[in-house]
């Protein structure tokens, strides 16, 4: 039963003093599934292109929506980072709450063109891929904590002084 979903509006910007690059993206549809009744569960897709306003590179990310018959894996998130010609650098893997990895390319070229009226896949070579974030294990009687992670445990926690 029933969905809700959450299309966010507006872009959000992250800057980094350092170094100067200044980032943009916008976010991904959310959907919250089984509202009224059933196991809720959340989703998220769509495409996002973050783009990096001093260098003008770019990663395009897709989100693929989750769907009973695909056999593809649940949450899945690929991309591909390039510079601000368009040449692509690295492709980008994995799912939205488990992990990310990125894999330098080193070759590519164009796929075969087997189904009508359908442009030809780029095909990449790459290195073995390198893991850019992973899910950290929740902690013990997680389930009595709303399962939140260690993270968000700690952030509401008094400091000394």
């Amino acid at each position: 039963g029933k969905y809700l979903s959450i299309m966010p509006l507006g872009a959000i910007h992250l800057e980094f003093h350092s170094s100067g690059n200044h980032y943009i993206w916008r976010k991904v549809t959310s959907t919250v599934h089984n509202i009224i009744v059933g196991k809720l569960w959340i989703d998220q897709s769509g495409d996002i292109e973050i783009i990096n306003c001093k260098s003008k590179d770019k990663c395009q990310l897709k989100f693929s929506p989750y769907s009973y018959f695909s056999r593809d894996v649940p949450r899945k998130v690929t991309g591909v980072v390039m510079d601000a010609e368009g040449k692509a650098h690295y492709v980008m893997s994995g799912t939205w709450d488990e992990k990310m990895e990125c894999s330098k390319i080193v070759q590519s070229s164009m796929g075969s063109t087997s189904t009508e009226g359908k442009l030809p896949k780029t095909v990449y070579q790459t290195l073995s891929p390198r893991v850019l974030w992973k899910k950290y294990p929740l902690p013990e009687n997680a389930e009595n904590m709303y399962y939140f992670s260690s993270l968000a445990l700690t952030l509401n926690e008094m400091e000394d002084g």
